[in-house]
Order: C-alpha cells, then sequence, then structure tokens
C-alpha cells in the first residue's frame, strides 16, 4: 500500500512538472534577478558607480512601462575592487547565493577572465561585459559560449589606431603604453598584428594596474623618439601620462583604447590633453543618434545629475538595451538557455547605439567598428566614419 501511495504521489509530481515548467533561477512571476560586479571601492570606484546607474536608468524606464513580459527587473550590484580573486568571490555570492538569472556588465578583463570558470559550470550567461577584450567573443574560451559582448575589442581597436597613424605619416615612430594584464594581452596582440602588416616596430611600456607615475615610461618614450603615443589604460592614465609629458616638454599626438573616451579625459588633462584621439565603439553619448537622444530625455525626467552623464554613464545605457532585447527573446518563460538562444537570433539589430549588432551561435562579438574622436578646443569631435 505505501509503495502505490509513493508510486501516487511520484506520477503526481512529474504530472505537475509536465504542467508547468520549474522557474529558472532568479524568476519569479513578477521579477527577473541579474547580477552586476563594478569596482565600488578600487582604483576604477568612479566608474563602478555611474555604469550601474547609466544601467538602472534604462531599466527604471522599462520598470515603468510594464517590464519584460510583466516582470520587472532588478539587478544586485557587488564590489570586486579590480580585483580577479574577489570577482570570483562576487560571482559565487550572486550564482550560488542570491540565484541570479544571468550576470551582467562585470568590469574589467583580467576580473572578468577570472570568473568564466564559474560561468560554465553553472551555465550563468555573461551578458556585455564591461571590457573590449577581444577575448570575450572568443568561442573556444571556457564559457565562450555564454558571454556576449557588445564592443569592438582591444585588438582591433589597437589595429586601427596603428593604422591610422601610418596613413597620417609613413615615418610615424609609434609607442604604447599599456596595462600589465590581460587588458594589455589583448593590445599586445593587436600590436604584434599590426607591426608585421605595417612593417613597424612600436616602442611598449607597461604600467600595473591602478598605477599613478608614469614617469619612467613617459622619460622612455622621449628617449625612443616617439611622436605617436597610444595610452591603453582607463581613465585616469591618459590624465596623468598627458600632463606628465606636458610637465617635461613632450608633445607627441596622443592616442587612446575606447576605455579613454570619458569626457572627463579631456576635461582634467585641460591644454595637454588638447587634440587627444580615442577610439569609441559606441555613438556619443550627446550626439543625434537615437539611443543618445533617449538617453539624455531619461537623465532629464529621471533628474540625473550632470556629474554622472558621459560615456561610462551612457555605456552602462545602451548595454542594458541589449540585455533587455534578450530578456524579451527569452520569451515569457525564461531560461538562461532561452536567453543564449533569444540574443543569438540578433542580425543586424539596431539599438541606436551601436553598429547593427549580430550574433549568432558561433559568433558573440557583435560588432568590430569604431569611430575615432578628438578632441579639438576641449570639445570631443568625431574625426571618422565608421572604421574596421
Amino acid at each position: 500500500m505505501r509503495k502505490i501511495t509513493g508510486l501516487l504521489v511520484i506520477l503526481g509530481l512529474l504530472f505537475i512538472g509536465c504542467g508547468k515548467q520549474a522557474p529558472a533561477p532568479g524568476v519569479t512571476d513578477t521579477e527577473i534577478l541579474i547580477g552586476n560586479i563594478q569596482d565600488l571601492s578600487g582604483p576604477m570606484k568612479e566608474l563602478g558607480a555611474v555604469l550601474p546607474a547609466g544601467s538602472n536608468l534604462y531599466f527604471r524606464y522599462i520598470n515603468e512601462n510594464g517590464g519584460v513580459h510583466g516582470r520587472q527587473i532588478k539587478m544586485i550590484v557587488e564590489d570586486h575592487q579590480y580585483n580577479p580573486q574577489k570577482a570570483v568571490v562576487a560571482a559565487k555570492k550572486l550564482i550560488e547565493k542570491d540565484q541570479v538569472f544571468c550576470l551582467y556588465q562585470v568590469i574589467g578583463t583580467s576580473t572578468t577572465e577570472a570568473i568564466r570558470p564559474l560561468l560554465a559550470e553553472s551555465g550563468t550567461p555573461l551578458i556585455a561585459p564591461a571590457t573590449q577584450s577581444g577575448t570575450m567573443s572568443d568561442m573556444s574560451r571556457p564559457a565562450g559560449d555564454l558571454i556576449f559582448h557588445t564592443d569592438t575589442g582591444y585588438d582591433k581597436q589597437t589595429n586601427i589606431l596603428v593604422d591610422y597613424i601610418i596613413k597620417q605619416d609613413a615615418n610615424a615612430k609609434i609607442g604604447l603604453i599599456y596595462q600589465d594584464d590581460d587588458y594589455g594581452e589583448n593590445v599586445l596582440k593587436g600590436a604584434a598584428e599590426a607591426e608585421k602588416r605595417n612593417g613597424v616596430s612600436i616602442q611598449k611600456e607597461a604600467y600595473q594596474r591602478g598605477a599613478t607615475d608614469f614617469t619612467g615610461q613617459v622619460g622612455n618614450l622621449i628617449k625612443g623618439g616617439v611622436n605617436n603615443v597610444i595610452i591603453a589604460g582607463i581613465v585616469k592614465e591618459p590624465i596623468i601620462v598627458m600632463k606628465t609629458a606636458a610637465a617635461m616638454g613632450y608633445a607627441p599626438q596622443f592616442f587612446g583604447t575606447s576605455p579613454t573616451m570619458d569626457h572627463r579625459v579631456a576635461l582634467a588633462a585641460g591644454p595637454a590633453g588638447e587634440g587627444f584621439i580615442a577610439a569609441n565603439f559606441a555613438y556619443l553619448w550627446n550626439s543625434d543618434a537615437p539611443a543618445a537622444v533617449q538617453y539624455r530625455e531619461l537623465c532629464e525626467k529621471y533628474e540625473v545629475p550632470e556629474a554622472y552623464m558621459g560615456m561610462y554613464h551612457f555605456y552602462g545605457f545602451i548595454t542594458a538595451k541589449i540585455l533587455v532585447e534578450g530578456l524579451k527573446r527569452a520569451g515569457k518563460n525564461p531560461t538562461r538557455k532561452r536567453l543564449v538562444n533569444g540574443l543569438e537570433t540578433l542580425n543586424k539589430w539596431e539599438s541606436g547605439a551601436f553598429p547593427p549588432i549580430t550574433y549568432s551561435s558561433k559568433d558573440h562579438a557583435a560588432t568590430e567598428s569604431v569611430i575615432l574622436v578628438q578632441v579639438k578646443d576641449g570639445v570631443q569631435t568625431v574625426i571618422t566614419d565608421w572604421v574596421d
């Protein structure tokens, strides 16, 4: 009798299971929970504040307009202090304790690389990691099928910058100041490709993450006779490098990879930053692009402090648009697999911010182009069309 009763219970549970799918982690009838890992108290803490604020600006707009299939988006933000080991701890908490549906906008190349095993083990997708490293779209790496990159890689950007320099001056002597970690490694990959293609030699100067003294690197570039310098840093580094160069009477043409694109670089560098050229993977936040117009309208509507507005806040906003589109395509009963499949249906999708975005089961790179932006009279000015 007990065996029969037990069998009936099992059959009943199976019947219920067939009638209604078990909820995915982080998904209830009213909410979708996502996880974000930022530098909230380390060397990039100013970015850790504005990036998720930009994302929440768009999530607020979506939530006030009914959410995604009736569910509100809620985001938990953890701090890794730009430290790979702490990134792993934060990811474990979000995935195992908080049971988030997916990760989103984890900042930093080394920090994102560090959490790949966790993503692969748990099957947790990562949408729009806040790094332009080309390794993010390398499908052969662990969790490559779960990571959806939104930005043109550092390797590609470096190639484009070197080609641009050579086109302006065939005899240019090029130098590179790069962060000595996974970020820099991807930049060096692009530099090596550009050297081989153009038959040039690039003088390379490394610095450690969080460095504030670049006297040695600038001095070495002066000794090498370098007249075009690419800075592969974030926000503080190009400011310090250009000010240090000015103080030493050194005035090459400075360039930067996309993380240096923040308008505060030009503001803080002052005269030393005049003429600075940076690559950017999206339209400018103050442009006429549809997403930029919507961004400024929502900033005004929700009374966003002016100090927050800019490239990184806008970056949080526009990557949130991609995540939301993926959630929509995951359907009314979303699973992590359906999120992945949904994003892989994007085909020349217009976000209003990036070049047309395409994903597939074999390619999670999204875009391969940049525009070049130069500081002219203290104002960022687009000087090229999309270059690839």
